[in-house]
C-alpha cells in the first residue's frame, strides 16, 4: 500500500486547502478486454505522465470537459500503475466528486491509451493521453487508494485496506492471525508503512493507518505469504452480515467491504453471495442484535436477570449460526446453479457440433446428385453454397432433364433397315 505523503513545507493560506487522491491507475493483469500492459510498459508511462500536457484527470473519459485534477507523482509499484493526484477545486462539480470519492461511489481509475507495441495481447508500449475517475474499470485493479486533506495531515477513516503485493490463492485450512504471525514487535513499535502492510490482510480498518491492530476486522490473507485464503473469504463474508456475532462497522462501508470480498470470490472462480440477499438476512436478526447488547449489558452491571440474559445469548448464537447456514447453503445453491448451466452449455456446443456434421454429409449428398446429372458445375463452387440453395439447383436441375426427355420422339431410327427403331416409353 502506498505511504501516506504529508508535505510539512508547503504554504497554505488559510482559505485554501489541497485535496490529493491517490491510488492504481492500471495493473499488469489481464483486463475486461483480454489485454496485459507489461510491467515494463507500466514503468516508462508512469516517467510520462506526470508531464503536461498528458498529466490531467477527467471524469469518464470526457476529455472535452475541465479536468478534475492533474497527476503530481506516479510510479510502477509490483507491476501497478501508482498515481497521486490534486482535485481540480475550481472544476463545477468538485463538491459532487469529492463527496462521491469519500463515499465510495467513485472509486476506480481508468486510462485513454494509445498501444504503440503489442505481442498477442501483451501491450509492450503504449502512450497514456489522460486518465479518468470512473465508477468501474476496465482493470480490475484500478481502484482509488486514498483521498486525504493535505492542511490537516488526516487520517483515512473507515478504509478497505488494498493490497501492495503480489498474491496467490489456496483453499488450506484458516484460522485468523495474530500479531506475532507478522512480527516480533509490539503495534506501537510498527512504523506507519509496516502497520499498513498488515492491514493489507484484512477487510476493514476504522483508520489507515489503525491505532491498535484489534482494530482491524475481517481477516483472509495469509501472513506469511500474503495469499488469499478461501475459508477465509468464506468466513470474512458470513461475519460482514452478522454470523458468529459479526463484526461494528459503519453502514457506508459495508458495500466497500463486499466488493473487495466479492472480488476475491472471483478469483477461485465463485460467484459471491448477492448484497441484497445478504442484507436481508441481516436485517432479519436485527433485533435479535439489539437484545444481545441489552443482555450483555447486563451481565457486565451483575444484574438479578442473568440466567434470563444469558439464555438470551444462547438464542443469538442459535441465529447468527442459522445465518451462516443460510449463506452456506446459498453458496451451495449458486455452484449447482454454475454447475448446471456448464452442462447446458456443454450439451449446447455438442448439439450445434452435431447439427454441423448433419448439414456437411447432407450437402456433401446433394452435389453427388447434381454432378450426377451434370458435369457443367463447378466442385469448389456448390461448396461454397448452402444446404437450401443446393437442393433449389438440383431440382431445377432435374426438371430442366425431365423436359429435355419429354421433347425426345417416341421411337428413334438406328439403322437403314425398316423396322430398326428404339423406343423411350417408359424409360421417363
Amino acid at each position: 500500500m502506498p505511504k501516506q505523503l504529508v508535505v510539512k513545507s508547503l504554504e497554505i493560506r488559510d482559505d485554501e486547502k489541497n485535496i490529493y487522491v491517490e491510488g492504481y491507475a492500471s495493473a499488469a493483469v489481464e483486463d475486461l478486454d483480454g489485454e496485459v500492459i507489461t510491467e515494463e510498459a507500466l514503468q516508462q508511462a508512469a516517467k510520462e505522465i506526470v508531464h503536461e500536457p498528458y498529466n490531467k484527470v477527467f471524469l469518464n473519459h470526457n476529455a472535452f470537459d475541465i479536468p478534475i485534477g492533474k497527476i503530481v507523482d506516479a510510479k510502477c509499484i509490483d507491476g501497478k500503475l501508482w498515481i497521486k493526484l490534486m482535485l481540480n477545486r475550481a472544476h463545477p462539480n468538485f463538491e459532487i466528486v469529492y463527496s462521491s470519492l469519500k463515499g465510495g461511489f467513485l472509486d476506480a481509475f481508468s486510462i485513454g491509451f494509445i498501444p504503440l507495441e503489442k505481442e498477442d495481447n501483451r501491450i509492450t508500449r503504449l502512450k497514456i493521453l489522460e486518465v479518468s475517475l470512473v465508477g468501474i474499470p476496465a482493470n480490475p485493479e484500478a481502484v482509488v487508494e486514498e483521498v486525504y486533506e493535505k492542511m490537516f495531515d488526516m487520517a483515512v477513516k473507515g478504509v478497505v485496506p488494498r493490497h501492495p503485493w503480489k498474491y496467490s490463492t489456496d483453499t488450506e485450512p484458516w484460522r485468523a492471525p495474530a500479531l506475532r504471525d507478522f512480527t516480533d514487535k509490539t503495534w506501537d513499535e510498527l512504523s506507519d508503512e509496516e502497520k499498513r502492510s498488515i492491514a493489507a490482510h484484512f477487510a476493514w480498518a476504522p483508520k489507515m493507518p489503525p491505532d491498535k491492530f484489534t482494530d482491524l476486522k475481517l481477516p483472509h490473507h495469509d501472513p506469511k505469504d500474503h495469499g488469499v485464503e478461501w475459508n477465509g473469504v468464506r468466513a470474512a463474508m458470513a461475519a460482514l452480515f452478522g454470523a458468529r456475532g459479526g463484526i461494528d462497522i459503519p453502514e457506508e462501508d459495508r458495500k466497500k467491504v463486499y466488493n473487495h470480498l466479492a472480488a476475491h470470490y472471483r478469483e477461485f472462480d465463485r460467484e459471491p453471495p448477492e448484497f441484497r440477499a445478504l442484507e436481508e438476512f441481516a436485517t432479519e436478526f436485527l433485533s435479535s442484535k439489539e437484545r444481545e447488547a441489552v443482555a450483555l449489558k447486563s451481565l457486565n452491571s451483575g444484574g438479578e436477570n442473568m440466567g434470563e440474559d444469558v439464555e438470551r445469548i444462547k438464542q443469538l448464537e442459535t441465529a447468527n449460526s442459522e445465518l451462516a447456514s443460510k449463506i452456506s447453503d446459498l453458496e451451495a445453491k449458486i455452484r449447482e446453479l454454475e454447475e448446471e448451466n456448464t452442462k447446458l452449455k456443454e450439451a449446447n456446443e455438442k448439439l450445434s457440433e452435431e447439427v454441423k456434421q448433419y448439414a456437411e454429409r447432407e450437402k456433401a449428398a446433394i452435389i453427388e446428385k447434381i454432378k450426377s446429372i451434370t458435369d457443367e458445375v463447378n466442385e469448389d463452387e456448390l461448396g461454397q453454397k448452402s444446404v437450401p440453395e443446393l437442393k433449389e439447383m438440383y431440382l431445377t436441375l432435374l426438371e430442366t432433364k425431365v423436359l429435355k426427355v419429354k421433347s425426345l420422339p417416341a421411337k428413334v431410327k438406328v439403322g437403314e433397315n425398316e423396322g430398326e427403331e428404339v423406343s423411350f416409353k417408359g424409360v421417363f
